[in-house]
């Protein structure tokens, strides 16, 4: 894993990652917008969906007010991270209600910039959750979303979340279509390392998703007491981590499974 972040840092450089990573955060957006990421991240950490939908509702009105293209941005991916969060509840109607608007923000960010990298890593999270919600197009979803997802990691920009949307395509797509846990468990790492090396880690809902989907991971490929050891790491970083700390952590210690499985294909 360590070869992979350091071939990826020589290959991008890291003073371009940094200056991409960074300045829309830093110098574009205000100093409200980086209250409202971490409410956020209060909201995935407690499960307190309610609140995850008052904050996209804020993050729509400011964006209508201020039409700030990094604001749009910011109110898609709570959008995107309110669906996943929705879906991992399988509430799956809930979800495809907001897949529309979702998808509109997308085509409106990649119209400001085609070459967005992490906006067209959120297209290719789209079609990730489109291969759970609509399994019966899964022959076409796939493909769209590794399209989208080799154009998000050909820019000399890449980031912690465009490699997080490479280890879920391995997850959750079939083994026929290109999934593959070993190489899902890969990314992931890889993710959070690059999360952890460009100072991304504080208040990020992000990158303490992409540790428990690496504990999930581990689980799915046999590595239960390693996935146990992750989620207590996690608890400790976040006592009160609701997900983890209720559902996730219980089963792992009863020796159950926590691998997430939502579409009918076997991989």
């Amino acid at each position: 894993m360590r070869c992979l972040i350091i071939k990826l840092l020589k290959m991008k450089k890291l003073t371009t990652i940094l200056a991409v990573l960074l300045f829309p955060i830093f110098t574009v957006l205000s100093s409200d917008l980086g209250k409202t990421k971490e409410k956020l991240y209060q909201a995935y950490i407690t499960g307190n969906n309610a609140l995850w939908t008052i904050i996209m509702d804020d993050l729509e009105d400011s964006y209508n007010i201020s039409n700030n293209i990094f604001e749009l941005f910011e109110l898609t991916k709570s959008q995107y991270g309110y669906m996943g969060v929705l879906i991992d509840r399988r509430e799956f109607e809930k979800a495809k209600r907001i897949l529309p608007e979702t998808e509109k923000n997308i085509k409106t960010l990649l119209k400001y910039n085609p070459d967005w990298a992490d906006a067209h890593g959120l297209k290719a999270g789209i079609y990730g959750f489109k291969i759970i919600l609509f399994p019966t197009h899964v022959i076409f979803n796939g493909p769209k979303g590794k399209d989208y997802l080799e154009k998000a990691s050909s820019y000399n920009d890449i980031s912690p979340s465009i490699i997080v949307e490479m280890a879920n395509y391995k997850y959750h797509t079939p083994s026929l279509l290109g999934g593959n846990i070993d190489e899902a468990i890969k990314y992931y790492k890889s993710a959070i390392q690059l999360f952890e090396l460009t100072n991304q880690i504080k208040h990020n809902w992000q990158y303490i998703n992409t540790m428990v989907w690496l504990a999930i991971s581990l689980d799915r490929n046999g590595k239960s007491i390693e996935s146990k050891n992750l989620l207590n790491k996690i608890l400790t970083l976040e006592p009160n981590f609701d997900w983890v700390k209720n559902d996730l952590y219980p089963k792992i210690l009863r020796n159950e499974s926590i691998s997430k499985t939502y579409f009918s294909l076997k991989n």
